[in-house]
């Protein structure tokens, strides 16, 4: 007997020996960690998310310092039918109940906008736009609405159909739990067949995230389940067996979300697909365990012998993969990004924590099944695919047929590749009928757009007070307003032009930049408010908001570097700062590159190196890794030619690819090798594998990419292109390693340094 199968032989007898306590001390850790499981915080708010070092973070933080303001949700509501008076009324009523949600600070609409009129000691005052102490007249209205149409347009449309509103939230209010009640208002509204409302907000996207990930988590785990379960029965046809591999999945779920609560990690959109990543993976070391086991139980009998004996032929190979597995999740430590850092690190444990139970927990249910010897017969279905397995062989290591496939995938690598998007809106997390997709659609279609940036400009450090300056910022806003995918500029010069024209006749006068710029409350609280949005307060930096269409086309980072370029080369005296949601999303999609890259990087390296210390062979490693090379590289073509694009979710699934692919090409490898230690002859070794290992791995591949092939049931877009992607790649890995392995291993053989023996198998 070898020292490993000693070693083996001594921890399942103390294992079973004390079988009582150990079970014990598993229950209790389930319970301990149970608890902590249920403190996990979710967190979907794409912005924390963000690097803090990334140069357009930085500068959104600058931006906020200079600029606070408050998180804003804006609601629109179109009426297909009524009065100005019906429509105006309902907006009141409107107004009214979001005033009295707690955390609502401010309602702004028609109904509380007011505008500058002439009159009062300056020869200009203001009055609101609807006087409610007036009797409401709606011709006054609608000349009031004309000529104050720049800055009451977010309010009305030219039509008169939609109408918005912006709802203040204050600093310390909960945005989720507001975002809830206004949408609770939203759906009371939309009963009436004549209206349809809409919202949209920054912090909305963070609640329906949430929203939608609770629905997903809540039917895609327990399909999952289901379907693992169902496929493991069709494998093991034993209840026990089932058992044993699914509650080995369980515990280290329970372990790993444990850990997540006791250390105060956010639960995001992200990290909720480690369960259905584990199930598969957990269950695929057990399968490979317990098949090992019942075919050594067939023929010794003995229920410790022939665990021994599986363990001796699987346990190194399933530490490999596991091992590997690890690699491919780990390596996303090094991303910028927290909710991928996050997921990696947490992921690659769970991984672990399902290959030491599966060595812990499977003997624990097999002692429990008796030792006599069992045979169980060949269906009709594995009698099948024993004649399948046979083609195969011929097809890999005597047909040239196999060649076909060379041009197909340098055609797909090449229009794939090409076709490649990075997405890094989070809006498009989102199902495409989610309330605030279709609002997002609607507001762009007719308010110009929701993604917008700010434009901050600095005149050489000089208070905003003169009439030229204002002619230069003017100058500049038109620029902004010609350049495509630019869908409104809102800023404080139509107040400035409105004033102006009251008092002189001139779109821009000196004692309205006067006015304006003075430090007072003499025009009202909504004066000061919009004064305040837009003008420093030491009266040196105005900002311009850009909004900008939602589609693919428009890309705020090139729309903000032309305009940086303009004001560098037309108006010199003047420093800006370009920057909003909208340059963080797109900058985001640089970090998105960069962590597909480097973590590619970092999960090749360390799984080479793994094969090449565990064959003890550079040749043998390399032939190893080619196949999943291939197989990704396939995948990530495959993305182009579907339209999937690398954002936040997806820019895992390469890892993953090669984390849990990579497993294949290591059993496939390691009973190779003893084959033809056994055998001699490398045709023969390999025909041999193929009929033994092809239907392992074929189950394998089912129970895996079927595990994950539940994703499509997802809400969410990319999740959704995950599954498929990650399905696609454990069938490509699969076959590939079977086959590229063949013709590799046929041809060139694995060198005079390999030195393997069973137990490693």
């Amino acid at each position: 007997m070898t020292k490993f199968a000693s070693i083996i032989e001594r921890f399942l007898n103390g294992l079973v020996r004390f079988r009582s306590l150990a079970i014990i001390i598993v229950l209790v850790s389930i319970l301990f960690f149970g608890y902590f499981l249920s403190k996990i915080y979710v967190e979907n708010d794409t912005f924390k998310a963000i690097p803090p070092n990334l140069k357009a973070q930085i500068d959104y933080t600058n931006l906020k310092k200079e600029f606070p303001a408050p998180y804003n949700i804006l609601f629109l509501a179109e009426f297909k039918a009524g009065t100005l008076k019906e429509k105006i009324d309902s907006l009141n009523s409107w107004a009214s109940a979001f005033a009295a949600i707690e955390g609502i600070s401010v309602v702004s609409g028609l109904n509380s906008l007011q505008i500058p009129i002439k009159g009062g000691f300056f020869g200009v005052s203001s009055d609101y736009l609807v006087n409610k102490n007036k009797e409401f007249d709606e011709d006054l209205i609608r000349q009031r609405i004309r000529e104050n149409h720049d800055f009451a347009k977010i309010f009305i449309s030219d039509d008169e159909s939609t109408f918005g509103m912006i709802l203040g939230i204050k600093s310390d209010g909960d945005r989720n739990a507001i975002v809830g009640e206004v949408l609770k208002i939203l759906e009371r509204i939309n009963r009436n067949p004549y209206i349809k409302s809409y919202m949209t907000s920054e912090g909305a996207t963070s609640f329906f995230i949430t929203r939608v990930m609770t629905r997903d988590f809540s039917i895609l785990l327990p399909v999952c389940f289901l379907i693992v379960f169902l496929l493991l029965y069709r494998i093991f046809r034993k209840l026990l067996y089932v058992s044993v591999a699914l509650v080995v999945n369980v515990v280290a779920l329970v372990w790993t979300f444990g850990i997540m609560g006791m250390l105060n990690v956010t639960f995001t959109v992200v990290t909720s697909v480690i369960p259905v990543i584990l199930f598969p993976i957990g269950v695929a070391g057990a399968i490979h365990i317990l098949k090992s086991y019942t075919q050594h139980k067939s023929s010794c009998g003995s229920t410790l012998k022939a665990l021994g004996l599986a363990y001796r032929d699987q346990l190194k190979p399933c530490f490999l993969a596991a091992a590997t597995t690890f690699a491919g999740f780990a390596s996303f430590v090094f991303s910028e990004i927290s909710w991928i850092r996050v997921f990696g690190i947490f992921t690659g444990i769970a991984v672990m924590f399902a290959f030491v139970f599966n060595i812990v927990l499977i003997p624990l249910f097999i002692s429990f099944e008796k030792g006599e010897k069992t045979s169980v017969p060949p269906t009709k279905d594995e009698l099948k695919l024993d004649k399948f397995w046979g083609v195969f062989s011929r097809f890999a290591l005597e047909s040239k047929g196999w060649m076909v496939l060379i041009p197909v995938l340098l055609i797909l690598f090449y229009f794939g590749f090409r076709m490649v998007r990075v997405e890094s809106n989070p809006i498009l997390l989102l199902p495409k009928n989610n309330m605030l997709r279709l609002s997002d659609d609607f507001i762009s279609r007719h308010f110009g757009g929701t993604r917008f940036f700010s434009v901050v400009l600095e005149n050489n450090g000089k208070k905003l007070t003169e009439i030229e300056q204002w002619k230069e910022i003017g100058e500049i806003t038109n620029y902004i307003e010609k350049q495509d995918g630019v869908g409104n500029v809102a800023s404080v010069l139509p107040l400035l032009s409105r004033i102006s024209m009251m008092l002189t006749g001139d779109s821009i006068a000196r004692p309205a930049v006067t006015l304006l710029t003075a430090k007072s409350n003499m025009f009202g609280k909504s004066y000061s408010s919009l004064v305040s949005g837009f003008l420093s307060e030491e009266r040196q930096k105005t900002r311009l908001n850009v909004i900008c269409r939602s589609d693919e086309q428009t890309k705020a980072l090139l729309i903000a570097e032309n305009i940086e370029k303009y004001i560098r080369e037309n108006h010199k005296n003047w420093s800006v700062l370009v920057s909003g949601p909208a340059i963080l999303n797109e900058s985001m999609s640089t970090v998105l590159i960069e962590t597909q890259v480097s973590s590619l990087i970092s999960t090749i390296i360390p799984v080479f190196l793994c094969l090449i210390l565990f064959f003890r062979s550079m040749r043998l490693g390399t032939f190893t890794i080619i196949p999943i090379i291939l197989a990704t590289a396939t995948i990530y073509a495959t993305m182009g030619v579907i339209g999937a694009t690398i954002n936040m979710v997806t820019v895992v699934i390469m890892n993953t690819c090669i984390g849990i692919g990579i497993d294949y090409a290591i059993h496939f490898a390691s009973a190779f090798i003893y084959q033809y230690k056994s055998i001699g002859d490398r045709a023969e070794a390999l025909r041999v594998t193929i009929k033994n290992k092809g239907t392992p791995i074929l189950f394998n591949t089912l129970v895996v990419g079927i595990g994950f092939l539940v994703l499509i049931f997802s809400s969410f877009p990319p999740i959704r292109d995950f599954g498929i992607l990650v399905f696609l790649s454990m069938v490509i890995s699969a076959g590939f390693s079977m086959l590229f392995l063949s013709l590799l291993l046929l041809n060139f053989g694995i060198g005079k340094s390999v030195s393997v023996r069973k137990e490693m198998l």
